[in-house]
């Protein structure tokens, strides 16, 4: 005898199964419509090959989209956009008052059994899965803004590495263009640690310097770079400050120096500009000798 306390479950076809695979997938249907398809799977002959595609797909993308914190204004973005839609999908969906019609005569209804809970008619589906589709609408709307975010914030990230390294790029060319004149000095700038800053300089016959850097930590607030020579008495002379962005990448150009073979160049991270003598270990030392 059938206990009529349990609800009842439609026999499900392979296209209703189809038709609400995705959200089966993703667990969007009630208890009730659950079961009903997986009632379905368990009997029916067809694979439902559809189950595991979308199966595997939502593991794909679990695994390949990294977690990034959203900009903070995506938030208001998505909630406008909602309002909006919704203000648009009411104004065109508000029906004109119909004409009053006589009413229809009374259809006899059978009473509930007590405790049963009647599955949801072939209409009350129909209306679920529209709703169910306007969800899974804007769910597919907002994971088009967050993707668009992060492919844009991707992309920033990739073109300003590239604008480094073509920034380095060029610096370094600068610094060669020096020592590949005759009489010049070159010299290899390195710090202590494997992320410590380096980089090159050449010293040109008339006492000028090009110095290209790479892995400086920002400069904030009066803080620069300052570049000395130390020379044959031991004493660093200042050659000029500079400052030094997220980027790390840093270029500089002096003049009057000693061109004996010898010197060092060092850098020195400092409070503000103008300093006479260092105040700080330097970040990056190196000593100049005759290029080639």
């Amino acid at each position: 005898m059938t206990d009529m306390t349990r609800p009842t479950r439609p026999d499900l076809s392979c296209d209703d199964v189809r038709e609400i695979a995705a959200s089966f997938v993703l667990g969007a249907l009630d208890a009730d419509e659950a079961e009903a398809v997986r009632a379905h799977l368990a009997s029916c002959a067809d694979p439902h090959a559809e189950m595991a595609e979308l199966g595997s797909v939502l593991s794909v993308l679990a695994e390949a989209v990294p977690v990034v914190e959203p900009p903070a204004e995506l938030k208001g973005r998505i909630l406008a956009a909602a309002a909006a839609d919704l203000e648009a999908r009411r104004s065109v969906a508000a029906p004109a008052s119909p004409e009053p019609e006589a009413p229809a005569p009374a259809t006899p209804v059978s009473p509930p059994v007590a405790g049963a809970v009647p599955f949801p008619t072939a209409a009350e589906r129909q209306q679920r899965a529209a709703a169910r589709a306007g969800t899974a609408t804007w769910l597919l709307r907002i994971a088009a803004v967050l993707a668009i975010a992060l492919l844009g914030g991707w992309n920033l990230l990739l073109q300003n590495q590239l604008n480094a390294a073509r920034t380095y790029e060029q610096s370094v060319a600068a610094v060669m263009d020096v020592a590949g004149q005759p009489g010049s000095l070159t010299a290899i700038l390195t710090g202590e640690g494997a992320d410590a800053p380096a980089g090159l300089a050449a010293v040109a016959s008339d006492g000028t310097v090009r110095i290209a850097m790479q892995d400086l930590p920002a400069t904030t607030a009066n803080q620069v770079y300052e570049a000395w020579v130390i020379g044959g008495d031991g004493v660093p002379k200042p050659l000029g400050s500079f400052k030094v962005g997220a980027s790390g990448i840093a270029y500089f150009e002096g003049g009057g120096l000693p061109t004996q073979e010898g010197i060092v160049l060092a850098l020195t991270l400092e409070p503000g500009p103008g300093a006479t003598a260092p105040s700080s270990t330097p970040v990056s030392v190196g000593k100049a000798v005759a290029a080639g």
